[in-house]
């Protein structure tokens, strides 16, 4: 199966991003830059989310604190609920904007 992934074509997703993630997916993306790597935004999140998949991969997967980080994120139902309001609205606005397009 993660052949079959490699071999897909590139997604392109519009994402609503935590403002504490976004802090440092542009503190990853600065430190790519300076590492004179060819980045953009994309690249930097690409980086960080490939970091988090090859340590939860490993035996083991990932420790203890850093699980239980996610998993208080994933239950902080009012940043989670802003993250997909957020979402929901810019799907609106996309969708007026196409409408508004074929007028």
């Amino acid at each position: 199966m993660e052949a079959d992934i490699e071999e897909r074509s590139l997604v392109k997703k519009t994402v609503v991003i935590h403002p504490m993630m976004d802090y440092f997916v542009r503190k990853t993306w600065a430190i790519l830059i300076e590492a004179e790597c060819d980045a953009t935004y994309s690249v930097a999140l690409n980086f960080m989310l490939l970091a988090a998949i090859e340590e939860a991969r490993k035996d083991g997967g990932l420790c203890g604190e850093t699980r239980d980080t996610i998993w208080d994120f994933a239950q902080d139902y009012e940043t989670i609920r802003k993250l997909n309001l957020e979402e929901h609205l810019q799907e609106v606005k996309e969708g007026l904007r196409r409408q508004e397009m074929s007028l």
